[in-house]
């Protein structure tokens, strides 16, 4: 299939929009908490930012999607489960995508930061590499044991902090230059950082656990095509304990934000989905399999993101 005829339903699986979801959530509760906490929401470094990002997201599932293809010993995998070989797709053209998404996301971050502040440029730098080396390199984080920490840390934390900076660079992290000097002066509010990493314990735990949840799906398929992540070093059950741990924390996470006043005491009332959520839980610690529970992590990650956008709309309207 070449790319002239290549469908709007081939490309979303080529990008897998769905799974989208891992970097949209992040970015709403951003936006929403820098509303709520801080007052603050400007309309167009929102629009620039969201674009970067989901294109920026889609090119790193396309790189993966191509980089499995390419790197596949399992024959089968290669022509009958990866998208490129299941729809025919042409190598050089679905690296010509990825190239695409990836000058659009880089010229939108690039306007970004113009209208923010230069401290902007290194940072989105780093989020560019570990989303590109994510899969792509001799040795991508992903089939190293290090793709939950970076995947949770990289979308669950710096696209929530990012959301948050972009509104009023001054008030989290700015930067001073004097040409005649050569001086560099950089101002780091360390403890609204370190609050807005705490706001995002729960989404990076989550976004880990979709991770970890299809790693631990692809077990056997990993091991054959050469890819060792983490359960290939704790083990299933190992994974299977640390998925659950990475389960709970978001719930302990969402008492403390309301006993220490970070969000008002009757969004405590979420607690009542901690039984829908707990049924996918124990789906998934019985089966493994990624055509029946593997959506079960995702599911959850939508369910507690979803209430998190919820109660703070909520509190948006309430106060």
């Amino acid at each position: 299939m070449s790319i002239k005829n290549l469908s709007l339903a081939v490309f979303l699986e080529f990008v897998e929009l769905k799974t989208k979801v891992a970097s949209v959530f992040p970015m709403m509760i951003g936006l929403l908490w820098s509303l709520y906490y801080y007052g603050q929401l400007n309309w167009l470094n929102t629009f620039l930012f969201v674009v970067a990002v989901v294109a920026f997201d889609m090119c790193t599932t396309a790189i993966n999607n191509t980089m499995d293809y390419h790197k596949a010993v399992d024959k089968d995998y290669k022509s009958q489960e990866n998208v490129l070989g299941k729809h025919e797709l042409d190598f050089k053209e679905m690296v010509g995508i990825i190239l695409a998404l990836l000058t659009i996301s880089i010229l939108f971050s690039l306007i970004l930061v113009w209208r923010t502040d230069f401290i902007l440029l290194p940072l989105g730098t780093l989020c560019f590499l570990i989303g590109i080396f994510y899969t792509f390199g001799p040795m991508p984080l992903s089939r190293l044991p290090l793709g939950e920490l970076f995947s949770g840390v990289t979308m669950g934390f710096a696209i929530f902090f990012l959301a948050v900076y972009i509104q009023a660079p001054a008030g989290f992290l700015a930067s001073t230059w004097s040409l005649s000097s050569g001086l560099v002066k950089i101002d780091w509010y360390f403890w609204e950082t370190l609050k807005i990493f705490f706001m995002s314990i729960p989404l990076i735990c989550l976004i880990a656990n979709i991770m970890l949840a299809n790693n631990l799906c692809d077990y056997e398929q990993d091991l054959r095509n050469n890819r060792f992540t983490i359960v290939h070093y704790i083990g299933p059950k190992g994974g299977i304990f640390l998925y659950t741990i990475l389960s709970i924390v978001p719930w302990i996470m969402w008492i403390l934000y309301a006993v220490f006043g970070f969000l008002p005491l009757w969004i405590l009332l979420g607690l009542i989905l901690v039984l829908p959520f707990g049924k996918n839980l124990v789906r998934f610690r019985k089966i493994q399999i990624k055509s029946q529970t593997f959506v079960n992590s995702i599911k959850n990650f939508v369910l507690f993101s979803g209430m998190y956008v919820l109660a703070l709309l909520i509190a948006l309207f309430l106060k």
